[in-house]
Order: C-alpha cells, then structure tokens, then sequence
C-alpha cells in the first residue's frame, strides 16, 4: 500500500521546526567592532565569513607590513580598516531589525581601543626608540645604535614599520664601518697601504650618507689615535700615502692633518734607524727630505747634520772599496790591464811622486826606495812595466879568441835595454804616458864568455849593457820625478 502525502489545508500551520530568526543588528556596534581590524563587528551579526576574510585581510596585510616594511602597507592596511567600517556598517544597516546594543558596543570599543592602543603606543614607542638611535647616531656610538636597535619587537613593525627600517639601514652602516675599521687596524699592523687604502674606500662609501659623518669620523679618529707608530719608517709609509689623497670634503679628510704633525719626527726616526744599519743613501735621502719638507722645524737642525755625516760616510765606503779594488788589482797583477781609480790618492806635483811599479821587469826592484809606495794607499802613480827588449845600439866591438883557441875575430854590438812601460795617474786611473825607458849601462868589457862545442863556438853578437844602479835609476826617473 502506498501514500501519497498533500500539503496541509490552507490556514494550517506546516509542520516542522520554524525559521531561524536573526537578531536585532546595532550599526555603530558592528563599525566599531570591524575597527579592531579583526572583523569583529562582522561575528557580533554573525556574519562569519566577512569576519574571516576580514581577519585574513588583516594578517596578509600585517604580514606584508612587517616583511616589506613600506609605507603603502600601511596606507593599505588603514585603507582595509575603512573599508570594513565601512561595509559592516551598512550590512548592518541593511537589515529590518535594528536596535542599540550596549554590551556589544562595549566589547567593540574595548577591543577596538586595546587593538588602536597597541598599535599607538607600538607606533609612539618606535618613535621613541628611533630618537635614542638618532642620538647615538649622532655621537658616533654604533654600539648605541645597535642597542636601540634590538629593542624593536612585532609591536614596534606593526605600529610604525618603514622607522624599524630606517633603524636598520643605520645598523648596517655601522655593521660597514666596522668592517673598515677593522681593515684599517690590520693594516695598520701589517704596514699594508693598499689595504688601508681599500678600508678608505670601505668608508668614504657610507660616509656618502650626510647622516653618517659621525659613525664613519669615530673610525678615522681610532684610526688617526694609533700614530705615531712605533717604526718610523712605517708611519712614513702611511703619511706618504695620505699626502697623494685627492680631498674628498668629508670626515676621511681629518687624516690629512696628521701628515704636518707626525711627518718630521718620522723622517728623523727613519734616517736615524736607517743610519744606524749603515744604510747611508737611504738615510742621506731621509734627511733631506726633511729639510726640503720641514726647513723650519727643529728637527731639521738634525737633519742637516745628517746629511752631512751621510755624505762623509758614502765616501768613505766609496774610497774603502776603491782602496780595496786597486790593492787587489796591484796585488794580482791585473792593474795594468784593469786599471783603476783611488780617489784620495795624491795629486801629481813637482818632484817626486811616489809610484806602485808592477810588471814583468826584475829592473824595477832596483830603484830607490823613496820613489816606490809601500801600498795602492800611498802612491800617486802605477808604472806597468812590460818584458824587456834589446833598445838602441850603443857600441860595437872587436873580440879577438884567446891564443891556442880556434875561431876568428867576432864583432859584438852592445844595445841599451828597452822596458815598455805604461804610466796611470793612480787619483782618477788615467794613462797619462806610455812608451819605451832605455837602461844605459857599460859596454864592450875586456873579454866575454861564451859556449863552445867541441871547441868551436861563437859569441853572441847582439848583447846588453851592463846597467848599474844609477843608470836604471835614470831611466826611470823621468816617470816618477816631474820637474
């Protein structure tokens, strides 16, 4: 059996439960309440969606802020408040029943108020926080920044985000000078000048902000505190590169200053260790270079004695290795091929000038002592004296052999000995003469010896004099004795 079901008779009540029936909505509770930016006036009428697509609004927004931190998010966020107030108003207002709701105005104001309230104090104490980094800023304490910059929570992006930011740019500022300054003290140590010159640049970088002429002036004073140095010659380095700095009209110029002040008594300290390692160029340009830098300071009275004790000094090595090099070519014999000068030897003057003889001639040994220097140190001149040769022919005569010996009469010419001799001005190893000395000396003796073979032989019939002690001393006192 089936049945078949028909709508009550009109007038009859339908079976069932009975519609729902929404409450009286309040406008203003419902306004104030989407205020709170958490779409709470939207829940007091139940209308749950608007309420979670408002709270989800809010958090994207929020999120947004405080990642991006720019002022249109914040404009946007406002913008998305309004715009809840806005609507759930006029839903609210939309609906047949309205009436005023006490509690759920209270409840809305005081979400609204608490949610406001943070975000005001949030905003007023970000503002307070900048004021202390700004100061800090302002005395050069990146510590102090630092310190304010750490404080700054959730509340304090919420409340006035693009402010945290500015904060943090100054925080990495520092983070940058730091970083140079720690460059600089290391070079500094090391004494590494394009290092130093990479923290300059490192600084002059953020020094490019107006507002961090503080921060980046309290590195270039700890900078400018470690001079002088200890080793003069490195803080002459450093002030030689800070000479050839172009101005650049900020704080990294301060520096510059220490040049004047630091400089003389560097260049005094680094000729006077310079000296003291008998490195004499290099001291003798240290101290001039002070008195051409600095003629008026007092530590260019120094200076100039310095230069001249450095002069002294460079010569006196200049003339101990001149006296070293003649007296090893004297010695070695190699003077006559090699000569060479000896700067303090005397000057050429009438009389006798002592002379260092040497060469292959036995002759030489032979002339007095007064005209010979016992060492390079003592003479004015050096004689190379070369293999002797047979010179102009002085006599011929007739040898008759002794009676009973075979043979006939020899004629025997008698020649002066030749000695080439090369004469050096041993002040400046000039040649000042060259040519042949001719010993005179006896000639034609009563008889001369010769060697026979079998009984036959001949004399030699080229033969020298026989030089005495006074004609050697004549040949040769034309090259030491000048009239």
């Amino acid at each position: 059996m089936s049945y078949q079901q028909f709508p009550p008779p009109q007038g009859t009540p339908y079976p069932g439960p009975p519609p729902k029936q929404l409450g009286p909505h309040d406008p203003l509770a419902v306004a104030l309440g989407n205020a709170s930016f958490l779409g709470l006036g939207y829940f007091l009428i139940r209308r749950r969606l608007f309420g979670v697509l408002g709270l989800v609004g809010t958090a994207i927004l929020v999120v947004l802020l405080c990642t991006q931190r720019k002022t249109g998010y914040e404009f946007a966020l406002l913008g998305w408040g309004v715009l809840q107030i806005v609507h759930g108003w006029f839903l609210a207002r939309s609906q047949r029943l309205q009436a005023a709701s006490l509690t759920k105005r209270l409840v809305a104001l005081g979400v609204t108020l608490v949610v406001l309230g943070g975000i005001a104090f949030g905003r007023y104490d970000a503002q307070r926080i900048d004021k202390q980094a700004v100061a800090a800023r302002a005395a050069g304490d990146c510590g102090g920044v630092r310190a304010a910059q750490a404080k700054y929570n959730l509340g304090h992006r919420i409340g006035d985000a693009p402010r945290t930011v500015r904060v943090e740019g100054d925080v990495a500022a520092c983070d940058r000078i730091d970083a140079a300054a720690d460059g600089l003290q290391s070079a500094t140590t090391l004494i590494d000048v394009p290092r130093m010159k990479a923290g300059f640049d490192q600084l002059s970088a953020v020094a490019a902000d107006p507002n961090q002429q503080q921060t980046v002036g309290r590195a270039v004073d700890q900078f400018v505190a470690r001079f002088p140095l200890k080793d003069s010659c490195a803080s002459l380095e450093v002030t030689d590169w800070l000479r050839t700095r172009k101005p650049v009209g900020n704080v990294l110029d301060r520096p510059k200053a220490l040049v004047p002040k630091i400089e003389p008594n560097a260049l005094l300290g680094c000729a006077d260790a310079q000296a003291a390692k008998a490195e004499w160029a290099g001291a003798r340009s240290t101290y001039q270079l002070l008195v051409t830098r600095y003629p008026q300071a007092k530590q260019a009275v120094r200076a100039r004695a310095g230069v001249q004790n450095a002069n002294y000094q460079i010569l006196q090595a200049k003339i101990r290795a001149e006296l070293a090099r003649v007296r090893g070519l004297v010695s070695s014999g190699g003077y006559c091929s090699t000569p060479a000068k000896y700067s303090p030897a005397p000057r050429l003057r009438g009389g006798v000038n002592r002379a260092v003889f040497s060469g292959a001639s036995d002759y030489t040994s032979k002339l007095p002592s007064q005209w010979k220097g016992t060492t390079a140190d003592n003479a004015a001149l050096v004689v190379c004296a070369g293999e002797e040769t047979q010179g102009s022919a002085v006599r011929t005569c007739r040898y008759t052999p002794f009676i009973g010996s075979s043979g006939t009469d020899t004629w025997v010419t008698f020649y002066k000995i030749q000695v080439p001799v090369r004469v050096y001005e041993l002040r400046t190893g000039r040649l000042i003469r060259t040519g042949n000395v001719q010993i005179s000396g006896s000639v034609c003796p009563a008889t001369i010896s010769y060697t026979t073979y079998n009984g036959v032989g001949f004399p030699d019939t080229a033969q020298d004099v026989k030089p005495t002690a006074a004609t050697i001393r004549s040949a040769f006192q034309p090259l030491v004795v000048r009239p």
